[in-house]
Formats: structure tokens, sequence, C-alpha cells
């Protein structure tokens, strides 16, 4: 029984005290009964799961097949870029736009070795814009993929992506593209990283130029974000071995970005490290005028 079904407890109470306290209960009861209808929902959700269970182990053919949302399992799939193409699809239907989509798209076929679908995926991107860093990337690895497999395809097939690839490769060499791009400007300081990666992998031989072209803090566009990739594109072995290389150009992010915590020693404590606004606009106004010179 309710308080309220006895008004003579509260006969003393005024109004709006009576009011609110009706108000109360009212939404405390409402909170009930939505426990109550969520308990239920999870209750025949249970029943319908392990309905369906029951119905797997004893071999039912109409029984629905459950996939487990295990984390792990989805972080660690089995068949990766199968999933990854199954990502791609709708990307290449809503974000045909977007360079970065067929980018994806020559990434997952070349690991499929589909010399057709990575020729239309570099097509796609050409049009959208053939200066890209990531495109030339993508053309250099397509020529010595080509200088490797041409030989195995199919006749037809060779022709086709020979006729196609004309216009981007112009009779050179992987060797020759490479050099030509770190040769001219660049217009950003992650072209220069795409430029030097692939000089890397292409002549390893030259690869402490590359090093210094990957690690330059002149360049057109630089930002903290720009010299973390660089750095974890180091870290990653990008260019063999180069702890030495590693801890000086932190030394010089550091000097170039005396806040930003991704250039400062792990053991140091950061919690106390609070910034001050003329401090952080006089740091970018040092870093335009760089960039502007």
């Amino acid at each position: 029984m309710l308080v309220l079904d006895r008004p003579k407890s509260f006969k003393n109470l005024a109004p709006s005290e009576l009011k609110k306290l009706r108000n109360k209960q009212r939404k405390a009861k409402r909170k009930a009964e939505q426990e109550i209808a969520l308990a239920a929902q999870v209750q025949v959700k249970r029943e319908q799961h392990h309905k369906a269970r029951q119905q797997q182990e004893q071999g039912d053919p109409e029984a629905p097949q459950l996939d487990e949302l295990v984390p792990d399992k989805l972080a660690r799939a089995e068949d990766p870029l199968e999933q990854a193409l199954k990502f791609l699809q709708p990307l290449r239907t809503l974000a045909a736009d977007r360079i970065d989509t067929h980018l994806m798209a020559f990434e997952i076929y070349f690991r499929k070795e589909k010399p057709l679908l990575m020729l239309q995926s570099i097509k796609r991107a050409w049009r959208l814009d053939p200066s890209h860093e990531h495109l030339h990337d993508c053309l250099l690895r397509f020529r010595s993929w080509l200088d490797e497999k041409h030989d195995s395809l199919v006749q037809s097939v060779a022709a086709v992506i020979d006729t196609e690839m004309q216009p981007m490769f112009r009779d050179r060499s992987a060797q020759t593209m490479a050099e030509e791009f770190i040769s001219g400007p660049f217009r950003s300081q992650r072209a220069a990283l795409w430029g030097a990666r692939a000089m890397c992998r292409v002549q390893p031989s030259r690869t402490e130029q590359a090093l210094q072209l990957a690690t330059r803090l002149d360049l057109p566009g630089m930002s903290i974000q720009g010299c973390v990739e660089v750095l974890d594109s180091l870290k990653d072995g990008d260019f063999g071995a180069c702890e030495k290389e590693i801890e000086q150009y932190i030394e010089a992010c550091r000097a170039k970005y005396p806040y930003a915590l991704a250039f400062k020693p792990a053991n140091e404590n950061h919690e106390d490290t609070a910034l001050q606004p003329k401090e952080i606009l006089d740091n970018c106004n040092q870093d335009e005028q760089t960039n502007i010179m």
C-alpha cells in the first residue's frame, strides 16, 4: 500500500510539499516499472538464446547461427583480408570520392595479389589526386610487383595492365620514380616521409639519405602529429635499426615543441605541467613564423 493511500498521515503537510512527494513517488513507480520491463526483456532474450543453442546442439538445421561477440576473436579474425573487404564495400559506394577509399582497396588487393583490382584501385585514386604521397608509394610497389610477376601473368591481363598503366609509369622503373619524387619540392611533411620510405625500400643503399629526409624539421605543414608519425615509422623499423637517429629526432622535436608530451622523457611527471595560454600562443606563433620562413 502506497504512503499516499493514507492521506491522514500527511494532513499536516503543506500543499507544495505534498505535491513534491507525489511527484517523487510517481517517478519511483515509473522507474520500478521500467526496471521490471527491462528485466522481462532480458529474460526473454536469454531464453531465446538458450533455446537456439539447444537447437544447434541437437543438430536442428533451421536453428540460426550464433556469432559470439568475443573481443579477442573479433580483433584476430581468421580471414582478416576477407573481413577488410566487407568493410571496404560500403566505402566504395558511399565514399567513392575520397582517395583513401581506393588506397585502402589497393592495400587489400595488393596483399591478395589481384592485379586487375590493383589496377582499378590505382586508376580511381589517380583520377582524384595524381600527386598524393600514398598513391606514389602504391605506384612504386605495383611497379616492383609487376617487374617480378609480369612473366607469370596471363597474356591478356598483362597487356591490359601495360596499356592502362602507361600514362602513370611512362616507361620508368621503380627506382627512377622514387628518385624523381624525392628530388622535387615537398608539399608536406607527410609527403617527405612517404618518399623517404619508398626510397629506402627501393634502394636500401640510400637509407641514410632517406633518414635525413624523413627527419627534417623545416618542411611545409610541420605539426606535432606529423612528427609523431615520423617517430612511429622510425620505431617500426621502416628505415632499419636506427636507435641513435631516434634519440636525436626526439631531442630535435622536443626543442621545436617543448610543450608536446609526445617527446618528453617517459619518466617525467606530466601531471603538474599546466600550460599558460601565453606560452601556448608564443609557441604556436613561433611555429607559424618558422613555416613561413
